[in-house]
């Protein structure tokens, strides 16, 4: 997110330059609090100051065309528009669960990308490994579970006509062929 560039351009605009040595550090110590208020999932509060902070630096001229104006508006807009989802990082830490997925995202991105290399025997394509990474998905959501994979084995059964070939004759099995062949040319 664009709070240490909002930071930043606190000491690094013109505009800011002119005000005063505790107008800049209370600019700083606003952006700093609404970024403690994202960490600790309170997106709404943060908007609140972010909101504050930009009506009163607009007092100022020439603020509207500086880039930390423009920052702080980004950092509304996101606010705005993820608020509802923001995580608590704060309380995740306290209780020692994780606050990223990085180490699973660079296992998967390493697996990946060394079945979707060029040179492989073995390769993936982009449709197998997106089907994949679906029923992967859905087998770590609880969706595909051993009791939802036998209640789809059951209605597979039932429907035999709506799931799977619709005559035996249509299921092609090269073991059945051979033998089918074999039989044939040994007369039996």
């Amino acid at each position: 997110m664009q709070f240490n560039a909002a930071q930043r351009s606190v000491y690094g605009s013109r505009m800011m330059d002119a005000l005063e040595r505790e107008e800049r550090e209370s600019a700083e110590t606003e952006i700093t609090h609404a970024k403690f208020l994202v960490w600790h999932g309170k997106g709404r509060k943060a908007m609140e100051r972010i909101k504050a902070l930009d009506a009163q630096l607009l007092t100022r001229t020439g603020y509207e065309y500086s880039t930390l104006s423009e920052h702080l508006r980004h950092i509304w807009y996101y606010l705005r528009n993820n608020s509802p989802t923001l995580v608590n990082y704060g309380a995740r830490h306290r209780k020692g669960l994780p606050i990223s997925s990085s180490i699973a995202e660079s296992a998967v991105n390493q697996v990946v990308s060394h079945r979707m290399a060029k040179k492989r025997q073995m390769r993936w394509t982009d449709q197998g490994a997106h089907c994949l990474v679906q029923v992967r998905v859905a087998v770590l959501n609880g969706e595909l579970s051993p009791h939802c994979i036998s209640a789809l084995e059951l209605a597979a059964s039932r429907h035999s006509q709506s799931i799977g070939p619709a005559s035996p004759n249509l299921h092609w099995s090269p073991n059945r062929i051979n033998r089918d062949m074999l039989a044939e040319s040994w007369g039996a």
